[in-house]
C-alpha cells in the first residue's frame, strides 16, 4: 500500500509470499468445502473433461497435446479463481481457450502441424505460424456449426482483456482504492489482489471459469467430425448447469 505526502512515498507490500499463499489456501479451502453451485459445476466440467470429452475418439497427437494443454491451463485458472485472485484468472483462461482453438484448427487441417511445430525455426517460419494461427481463424468454422459456442468463445476471449488479461486501466484500477481522508496528510493507495470467498470479485473469477470452461469444452468437442446428438446433448447439459450457477450474478438488477 503506497502512502504519499509532500513528494514522499512509503510502500508496504505486507508479509509477502507466505502470507499470500496462506490467505489463498484458506479461501480455496472454504470454497471447496462449501455447497456453492459454481464450484459443483466446475467439478462437473472436470469430470466431463476426463471421462466424456474423448468418448467418440481422440484426435491426432498434436491436436490432442494442445487440448491437454488447454485442460491444464483451465485447471490452473480454476485454482487461481479459488484463491480469490480474480484478476490473475483471465490470462490463464484466455491462453487455455487459444490452445483449444489451435488444437481444433490442427484437427481440421493436419497439414498445419508442421507450420505450428516449425514456429521457432526462423523469422519466416514464425511469420507463417502467426499468419496461420490466429484465434479468429481457428474458431471461424464454429460460426456455422455451433454459433452459440462461437459467440461464447469470442465474448470470453475478448472480454478477458478488460478484466485482467492485459494491463489496461480497467483491469488494473478496478482493484485500486484511494483514501485521502487521513489525519497524517498522506493519501493511501491500496491495490487488492486476494478477495474473500464471498466477495463479488472472487465470484467473478469463478463465473469466468464456467464461461471459459464451456467454451473450451465446446471447441474441443466440436473439432473434427460433425458431433453426434449425444455430444450436443451433453454440451447443452453443461450449458444449463452453467446458467443455473451464474444466474444470480448475471441477471439485470
Amino acid at each position: 500500500m503506497p502512502e504519499m505526502a509532500a513528494g514522499n512515498v512509503h510502500v508496504d507490500l505486507g508479509n509477502g509470499l507466505e502470507a499470500y499463499l496462506a490467505v489463498a489456501d484458506e479461501t480455496a479451502a472454504e470454497l471447496l468445502a462449501s455447497d456453492d453451485r459454481w464450484v459443483a459445476t466446475l467439478r462437473e466440467y472436470d469430470l466431463h473433461f476426463r471421462t466424456r470429452l474423448w468418448s467418440e475418439g481422440a484426435p491426432d497427437t498434436m491436436a490432442l497435446i494442445l487440448f491437454m494443454n488447454a485442460y491444464q491451463l483451465f485447471l490452473a485458472g480454476v485454482r487461481t479463481a479459488l484463491s480469490g485472485h480474480s484478476v490473475a484468472v483471465f490470462p490463464l483462461l484466455r491462453t487455455a481457450l487459444e490452445s483449444a482453438a489451435y488444437g481444433g484448427l490442427i484437427a481440421a487441417k493436419p497439414e498445419l502441424t508442421t507450420v505450428w511445430t516449425n514456429r521457432h525455426r526462423d523469422d519466416a517460419a514464425k511469420n507463417a505460424c502467426r499468419n496461420a494461427f490466429t484465434f479468429a481463424k481457428a474458431i471461424a468454422p464454429l460460426k456455422d456449426r455451433a454459433p452459440d459456442i462461437h459467440d461464447l468463445a469470442v465474448l470470453t476471449h475478448d472480454g478477458a482483456i478488460d478484466f485482467g488479461a492485459h494491463p489496461n486501466i480497467k483491469g488494473v484500477f478496478g482493484h485500486v482504492s484511494l483514501d485521502e481522508d487521513r489525519s497524517d496528510d498522506f493519501a493511501a493507495v491500496t491495490h487488492t489482489s486476494l478477495y474473500s470467498a464471498r466477495h463479488i470479485e472472487t465470484i467473478r473469477g469463478l463465473c469466468a471459469c464456467l464461461d471459459f470452461g464451456l467454451a473450451i469444452i465446446g471447441v474441443i468437442a466440436l473439432a473434427g467430425a460433425f458431433p453426434s446428438a449425444q455430444v450436443v446433448s451433453e454440451l447443452q447439459a453443461l450449458n444449463d448447469a452453467k446458467n443455473t450457477a451464474t444466474e444470480p450474478y448475471s441477471a439485470p438488477p
